[in-house]
């Protein structure tokens, strides 16, 4: 759908000019899966707590099936009140990964090997924002060929108006609007994993279905 409106200079300049515009689509595909996945283990003592992450910890960077990003480890100790002085009572750590994979089953096996490794009550697995996305190359690949179709399509308009018009029709300007991507499914929130999860039991979402837009501003002048 696009709105024009003719602009109509006094008839003895002989030309006017055609403001509108027009917004093209292109389907996108999502082709990466990530999640973000947290490991929490609570110990009386600190160096067990650094010791049982360190075997989750070889163990992800082990599995070369999925990329990992942005790995953190960290150990803080747990305070509680006595006499009205805190005491350390314990230590929680905790190791991060963001984890990506264009490969469904891998994920779903990555989360289950995790979830297999918790054996105590005072171990969680959380997994956060699991969701396709596009890369960004892909991304920026169909950008491309959408701004190209709109340049593209106003040219032939051009010629098609003169002939139309029987006038020369010249593009004056050009100008795209910011991108608008549009996902019509939501990501996973975060929830905590049970053990033992099976890895086709994982909640791998489907793909989503999503479309990159550009609003296209044209200005024609006819003469």
């Amino acid at each position: 759908m696009r709105k024009i409106l003719f602009l109509f200079l006094p008839f003895f300049l002989y030309a006017f000019e055609v403001d509108f515009s027009k917004e093209f689509t292109k389907d996108l595909i999502p082709n990466v899966l990530s999640a973000d996945i947290s490991v929490i283990i609570e110990d009386e003592k600190e160096k067990n707590v650094i010791e049982r992450l360190e075997v989750f910890n070889k163990e992800i960077k082990a599995y070369n099936k999925v990329e990992k990003q942005l790995g953190t480890f960290n150990v803080r100790p747990l305070y509680q009140k006595a006499s009205n002085t805190p005491r350390i009572y314990g230590y929680s750590g905790e190791l991060s990964y963001k984890i990506e994979t264009d490969d469904a089953f891998s994920m779903g096996e990555f989360i289950s090997m995790i979830t297999n490794m918790k054996e105590n009550r005072d171990t969680s697995v959380t997994l956060n924002n699991l969701s396709w996305r596009v890369k960004d190359d892909s991304y920026n690949v169909i950008l491309d060929l959408v701004r190209l179709e709109a340049i593209n399509w106003v040219e032939n308009y051009a010629k098609v108006l003169s002939n139309d018009l029987h006038k020369e029709c010249n593009i004056k300007n050009i100008r795209l609007e910011n991108n608008i991507m549009h996902t019509y499914r939501a990501q996973m929130t975060s929830m905590k994993l049970s053990s033992s999860l099976k890895k086709e039991d994982v909640p791998v979402p489907e793909v989503s279905h999503q479309k990159l837009s550009i609003i296209t501003n044209y200005k024609l002048e006819c003469k």
